[in-house]
């Protein structure tokens, strides 16, 4: 196997290829794009960085190509969509920095809570001071920890190592997982009003976005120590910026920024503030993690060579071309039922389970189920799931998976039920396919036909006469036009669920004035991508 690198890139992390007689290793740097399209041709694989352009053009002339390794966590310079329809493996490196990223979490908290860049800058500008940079201690204090992935648990047993009391924020990781790290899974209002310091370990996302604002500080404890060492805009920088200016914050450390290099007035004062600790985005900077992300993405060729699962592809392997023909519109079923369900059900999920039924359990469903896992997963981790790494990453989060096989169906010819079992309950969602189409029949155990489209709203509610005016007179007032309506109850005048699928996403507003006007136990949007 021919693999190419045309990049700087760790001399050890490249030793397990170097060792390797299977692998021939050139390393050919600052190649012209000319030279490089001329050569590309002869190689299995390419190792990059940031510096290698893999776009359509270089990737036309990839003939022997298989995988794209790049040895970071972003994948910005590989066009990733052009890979996929030559079917090249895209890998990067998304957890070879998790150490350095936990360990500088904790440096600049530690050098926020004992004053060592001010005491640093004082002493070398020839004073002699020590009153002035009198800290605090972490021992005994509450660390809250939103978002335990790889870095957060890590952070998590730092924390617990300087016997601080550590909560846990997540919702799609299990009860089993934060216990196993010796944490308290609460809710984020909890960690909020009870945490000494908070951290964030999320990543970036349409959920993530602005997740800590004003409202929040204002129920967080007077004198409360804000660190932020994951992406910046998780934590609103403006809220920030008055929480410090008021009071409400002692001080704040932070590693990353909504805009990088920052160049708006908030935040070239929010990065001016005295009580800040701040750093230009150093936390996957040391030379441990460059040498780990080189090793990762040569351990990821070698799997490839071995025709082992590659753990952390972007993008989708291929199965067998006559099965993924069966399966296809099945998967794309799952993937709506996986989908739809992770924004519906109750936090911090243990197990699922999904369930084949009819023709469709004659056949191998492992594909149908890894492609639900997949939806289901994507929308709650900083990794990319795909149908490669889907079991591995459910593993890392305490998900346990099962499917069950029957090919006896009473109503359908074929039915895929997911089942998602959290604390709070179990959760059950079940679809079919009509004329290829995906369509939900069933969700709890509510009788139900929709088919799923973009924006969705469900309500359940009290079965009363003239609600369902009532909400569809809310949604005109607020401009939010109604598409289609499917109605489920058990009885008369008993609980009923009501889904509609609207033409524009519901505001939180109009989300509360429909609980109150019809007194719905459970109100939410849902968006299908």
């Amino acid at each position: 196997m021919k693999v190419i690198v045309t990049d700087e890139i760790s001399e050890k992390g490249l030793e397990l290829l170097q060792n390797d007689p299977r692998i021939q290793l050139d390393v050919r740097l600052e190649l012209e794009k000319t030279e490089l399209y001329q050569i590309i041709g002869d190689y299995d694989a390419i190792i990059t960085r940031s510096g290698t352009q893999v776009d359509a053009k270089l990737l036309s002339h990839a003939t022997r190509l298989k995988m794209v390794a790049r040895a970071g966590v972003g994948i910005d310079n590989v066009d990733v969509l052009a890979a996929s329809e030559r079917g090249i493996i895209v890998v990067n490196a998304p957890f070879g920095n998790t150490n350095s990223a936990a360990e500088h979490s904790m440096a600049i908290l530690l050098s926020l809570c004992r004053n060592v860049p001010d005491a640093n800058a004082s002493l070398k500008s020839g004073q002699w001071q020590r009153a002035p940079f009198t800290g605090c201690e972490l021992k005994h204090k509450t660390m809250g920890i939103i978002g335990l992935g790889k870095v957060g648990g890590r952070v998590a047993l730092r924390s617990r190592a300087f016997e601080m009391d550590v909560l846990v924020y997540d919702p799609y990781i299990s009860e089993k997982r934060a216990t196993d790290l010796g944490t308290s899974l609460v809710s984020l209002d909890e960690l909020v009003s009870t945490a000494d310091v908070i951290s964030v370990h999320t990543p970036l996302n349409e959920e993530t976005h602005d997740l800590i604002t004003a409202e929040h500080f204002v129920n967080m404890k007077d004198g409360i120590l804000i660190v932020n060492c994951a992406r910046g805009g998780i934590i609103n920088e403006a809220a920030m910026l008055d929480a410090l200016e008021g009071g409400k914050a002692a001080g704040a450390a932070f590693d990353v920024w909504s805009e990088e290099p920052p160049d708006n007035a908030t935040l070239k004062k929010l990065i001016a503030h005295p009580r800040m600790v701040v750093t230009p985005h150093l936390g996957a900077n040391t030379f441990e993690a460059q040498t780990n992300v080189a090793v990762d993405v040569s351990r990821e060729i070698l799997n490839l060579l071995d025709d082992k699962p590659v753990e952390n592809a972007v993008n989708i392997a291929r199965f067998d071309s006559d099965l993924m023909a069966q399966m296809r519109p099945f998967m794309k079923l799952a993937a709506v039922l996986g989908d739809f369900i992770s924004q519906l059900a109750p936090e911090n999920p243990g197990k699922v389970t999904f369930n084949y039924t009819g023709k469709l359990a004659t056949h191998d469903c492992m594909p149908i189920t890894v492609a639900g896992l997949v939806a289901l997963l994507n929308r709650c981790t900083d990794q990319e799931v795909n149908m490669v790494n889907a079991n591995l990453v459910a593993e890392r989060r305490g998900l346990v998976v099962e499917q069950s096989r029957s090919t006896e169906s009473e109503f359908f010819s074929n039915l895929i039920t997911l089942s998602l079992e959290t604390p709070q309950g179990k959760r059950t969602i079940a679809g079919t396919l009509f004329e290829g189409t995906p369509k939900i029949v069933k969700m709890r155990d509510f009788d139900i036909d929709f088919t799923p489209e973009e924006h969705m709203l469900v309500l359940t509610y009290k079965d009363r006469p003239g609600s369902i005016g009532k909400i569809g007179t809310i949604l005109g007032e607020a401009e939010v036009n109604i598409g289609a309506m499917s109605l489920g109850r058990r009885v008369k005048g008993g609980e009923a669920m009501v889904v509609f699928s609207v033409d524009s996403p519901v505001d939180e507003k109009t989300l509360a004035k429909l609980t109150e006007a019809v007194g719905a136990s459970f109100v939410k949007v849902a968006y299908l991508s």
